[in-house]
């Protein structure tokens, strides 16, 4: 997910605090420089020397900055950055949800990839070599049409990543639910024309910890950097599964 995120789709607005220095209850990053006329450190922006609270450029006379337009220019510049900044909000950072957490941000996924692995997610044809009318093999032998590619062509995007069984409320480790990553790749050649195991391939999904866990939430279709409608694809199984044991 972090390979494909983008700030500004994450960034939540940081709420008001009465005690606006204490940044220690809220949660996330923010920017370094407060409302008021700070600096970096903390102090405030005064000359300490000669006790001018607009600094060394200003003509405690007149009121006027004696530091070129130029240096005008870049503070003007460099306030309006701060105030972007600080506009960003709160971008917060957890470990995948629905996994146990070894460390930091370090999940345990070796449980979903064993059950995408248990589902076998690789072609399985005949075996047997497609021949032309002159005996050479047939190069053509797995050509699709664009309907048929269109079948599964997003599916094949899926980079199980574990957002969508993150998001699942569902599933919790694997063990009562395949979950929706394994769906997902078992789907793919479920929907490939070119596949044999079609039906042994319903038949493992058609089990109590299979598809018929599902609960059709859909929670897994709001997060997929992919953009596959996880939870539509779930409810295509169901179908399918149905139709195939009846």
């Amino acid at each position: 997910m972090l390979c494909t995120a983008k700030v500004e789709d994450f960034a939540k607005p940081e709420s008001n605090s009465s005690n606006t220095e204490n940044t220690s209850e809220n949660e996330g990053f923010r920017s370094t420089v407060s409302a008021d006329s700070k600096d970096f450190a903390g102090n405030s922006i005064s000359d300490t020397k000669s006790g001018n609270p607009l600094g060394n450029d200003t003509d405690l006379h007149t009121g006027h900055n004696t530091d070129s337009a130029e240096n005008t220019s870049n503070s003007n510049d460099s306030t309006a950055n701060q105030s972007d900044a600080s506009s960003l909000g709160i971008i917060e950072i957890a470990p995948l949800p629905g996994f146990p957490v070894l460390r930091d941000l370090i999940v345990d996924i070796d449980q979903m990839m064993n059950q995408i692995k248990k589902l076998e997610p690789y072609l399985k044809a005949d075996g047997k070599l497609a021949t032309t009318k002159d005996g050479k093999i047939d190069m053509f032998e797995y050509l699709q049409r664009p309907e048929e590619l269109k079948r599964f062509e997003l599916l094949s995007n899926c980079i199980s990543c574990g957002v969508c069984e993150g998001s699942c409320p569902v599933y919790a480790g694997g063990e009562a639910f395949i979950g929706p990553a394994a769906l997902i790749a078992s789907s793919r050649f479920i929907n490939d024309s070119r596949d044999e195991a079609t039906d042994e391939r319903l038949d493992a999904i058609a089990t109590a910890d299979g598809i018929a866990a599902c609960q059709s939430v859909r929670a897994c279709s709001r997060e997929c950097p992919r953009g596959i409608d996880v939870g539509e694809e779930m409810w295509q199984l169901t179908e399918r599964v149905k139709n195939h044991q009846s």
